[in-house]
């Protein structure tokens, strides 16, 4: 005997269940469930792919913000000053001389790991 919930039948339960999934898995069908469109979907911007996400990261973890603005040059002394990862210099390396960076986030869409905005 199947016992169903004291507070909604098991069809509501069901359709909760569907939901949360669909939140946790990213399919956008939640959204569209409660007035969102497809087209909505289609306006945001691609999500990083993890790849990306772990670039940023490790380029992050180089260049904390208190080493803001700089330039290409100063980058790169402060990465060599500390030892950073030759694919950090080597990331930074490829960033136009001269050009003043005032955040991780420009660097960031610089060398092309996130749509412009």
């Amino acid at each position: 005997m199947q016992r169903e919930s004291d507070k909604q039948g098991t069809a509501q339960d069901e359709r909760l269940r569907k939901e949360t999934k669909n939140l946790i898995g990213g399919s956008g069908s939640a959204q569209a469930e409660h007035g969102g469109t497809d087209a909505d979907a289609a306006a945001r911007p691609p999500r990083p792919s993890p790849a990306e996400v772990a670039r940023r990261a490790e380029l992050s973890r180089h260049l904390p913000p208190s080493e803001f603005p700089a330039d290409r040059r100063r980058l790169l002394a402060h990465l060599r000053s500390k030892g950073a990862p030759g694919s950090v210099v080597e990331t930074i390396s490829r960033l136009p001389e001269g050009k003043e960076f005032r955040t991780i986030g420009e660097i960031v869409r610089e060398i092309g790991l996130t749509a412009p905005h």
